[in-house]
This record gives structure tokens, C-alpha cells and sequence, in this order.
């Protein structure tokens, strides 16, 4: 991985307020559960975007070739309403000096964001909240090679929005979007039993419900969007979105063209708004929180095109 690792342990110290008719209450000592955790910033890549989507959405996926030449393979990611499918990983981190490792390290949330007026981060960005289960002295594996990765930029990212009964990708709304974002939450915890004394048990894993929000900035020119919000025909129903932000990259071949390419299709509802000035414009930030569609059988897709037949 070519990500910023910052990592946090914490082991809380307990102490037993003892009676002894001196000042000194402190005088036994035992340690809690360790508690790991790492925050990770990466630049989004064709390569690497697909290899933390099975971390953060689905880690059974495998490339759907294509009859081109090279070959083209698609990474589809759908969250399974029942499946436990995530993948984890062993992460080796630190620096020469400090070489440690953390097994059955998971992503518990991913942001996905962009903005197109960052000159300083002019590429689509992913964070990511890790939590780990072990934190112990070891030596990083030796002559990794290095790889080949495309930056997927912001500028030139595609925004598409569909009513409801609508075709995801028909309906490309151009001259507002400015920034994004897309926020997945898996909401995992670690289990721990009364064995397990200085962590948490081995591939025990409970999870609340999946949720997935994301936010986007436009030029606020016209009404269309905060009026769908508002819903001035009804008090009471929403009105269901088919949003779609994509991005492609370079070809991959041009028999019948195909190009590296990022997307992610969000059913959801409006369910915030704020204005305010860009430039002397008038912009707005809209919240989207993603809702599960019956017809569509998912909440969120994420797909990716690259050239790789298995990921890193």
C-alpha cells in the first residue's frame, strides 16, 4: 500500500482506590484490553480503489474479464444485505527503528471524496477508520515489488441524477457539481470473552447495520434539487434519487474502447441543506443518505475498471 498509516494503541490502567489510612490510594495496578486502531489516507487509484472496496464493501469480488486485447476486468461491488464477507488484513507498519504488526485488521468506515478546487489534493482521496486486533514486534517483509497505479483525478468527475423509475447514468447534470464525498460505515466491533485477556478473540466480529451518506456541493443556479428535498406535494413521502459520480482514467484498449474507469451509484434521499459563497457565488452542500431500493436490490454500487486480473 502506498496509504499514510497513523496508529493508535491505548490499554487502560486501573487502579484500586485502597483504604490504608495513608495518602497513597494508588497501590495495585492491572491493565484492560488493548484497544488498536489506525487512520489511513490515500490517494485513490484505478489499482488500489478496488482492493479497499473488498475490505470496505464486499472481499469475495473477482475481475469480470472482457474480450479486449489487453484485457479489461471489472470489479463490481454490491454490500450483501446477509453476508459477513469482508476481507481483513495483516498489517505490517511502523519505521526501521519500530517494526510491528497487527493482524485481522478491518475497515470499519471509508470516505471516498473529491473536490475540484483543491489544487493540493487534485485526485479523488480515500480515508479510512482500521481497527486492529494485535499489536506486536516484528520485521517488515523484504523486496516488495513496486507497482504500476493511475490516480483517479477530480476534475473531470461526471455527476449524473435520475428520478425515481428511472435508468441510473441517463441524466448528466453539468455546470454545478464542485465536490463530493461518499461515506461507508460497516459500524464493527471486536468480541471479546472472559479467555480472551489481553484482546479480543480471533475472527469474532459483530456488526450493526450498514450505513452510507454522501455529500455533494453544487453551483446553487436553480431549484431543482433543494425543491425535490423540500417535496412542496407531499408532507410526508421523500423523493427516492439515483445519483451516479464517475470518473475514467486511460485506455486500456481501443478495439472497442474501454478506459480505466471509477463509479459509484447511490440510491438515496436528500436529507440536509446548506448554502453558502464560492467566490461570490451562491453554492449549496446537499446530504444524501443512502436507503436500500427494492428494484435496484442494493443501497450502493461501486464499480471499478482496471487492467488487473487479481488485485494487490
Amino acid at each position: 500500500m502506498y496509504a499514510q498509516i497513523e496508529p493508535s494503541y491505548s490499554r487502560a490502567l486501573m487502579d484500586f482506590q485502597d483504604t490504608s489510612g495513608t495518602w497513597f490510594g494508588r497501590r495495585r495496578a492491572a491493565y484492560g484490553r488493548e484497544k488498536i486502531s489506525f487512520s489511513a489516507s490515500d490517494v485513490a487509484t484505478y489499482e488500489d480503489a478496488a482492493w479497499w472496496l473488498k475490505m470496505a464493501v464486499d472481499g469475495t469480488v473477482t475481475g469480470s474479464a472482457d474480450a479486449g486485447t489487453p484485457i479489461a476486468y471489472t470489479y463490481q461491488f454490491t454490500p450483501s444485505p446477509t453476508a459477513d464477507n469482508l476481507k481483513a488484513m495483516t498489517l505490517e507498519f511502523g519505521e526501521s527503528g519500530n517494526q510491528y504488526e497487527s493482524d485481522q485488521v478491518m475497515v470499519n468506515s471509508l470516505t471516498l471524496r473529491m473536490d475540484s478546487d483543491n489544487d493540493s489534493e487534485p485526485t479523488w482521496m480515500i480515508e479510512a477508520d482500521l481497527m486492529g486486533r494485535t499489536w506486536v514486534d516484528s520485521t517488515f517483509t523484504a523486496a516488495l515489488s513496486d507497482r504500476a497505479t493511475e490516480p483517479i483525478l477530480a476534475r473531470g468527475t461526471k455527476l449524473y441524477i435520475d428520478a425515481s423509475g428511472g435508468t441510473m447514468g441517463t441524466t448528466q447534470v453539468t455546470g454545478k457539481l464542485i465536490s463530493a464525498s461518499y461515506t461507508i460505515n460497516n459500524n464493527l466491533h471486536y468480541k471479546a470473552f472472559a479467555e480472551d485477556t489481553r484482546g479480543y478473540a480471533a475472527n469474532k466480529i459483530g456488526r450493526g447495520a450498514l450505513t452510507a451518506d454522501a455529500e455533494i456541493t453544487f453551483e446553487f443556479d436553480d431549484d431543482v434539487e433543494f425543491a425535490n428535498y423540500r417535496n412542496e406535494t407531499s408532507d410526508t413521502a421523500p423523493v427516492l434519487r439515483l445519483v451516479r459520480l464517475e470518473r475514467t482514467g486511460s485506455q486500456i484498449h481501443g478495439t472497442s474502447v474501454v478506459n480505466k474507469t471509477f463509479r459509484l451509484d447511490i440510491w438515496g434521499y436528500w436529507s440536509a441543506w446548506s448554502r453558502s459563497d464560492r467566490e461570490g457565488n451562491l453554492i449549496a452542500t446537499m446530504t444524501l443518505s443512502g436507503f436500500y431500493d427494492t428494484t435496484a436490490s442494493a443501497m450502493f454500487k461501486a464499480t471499478v475498471i482496471n487492467s488487473l486480473i487479481t488485485l494487490p
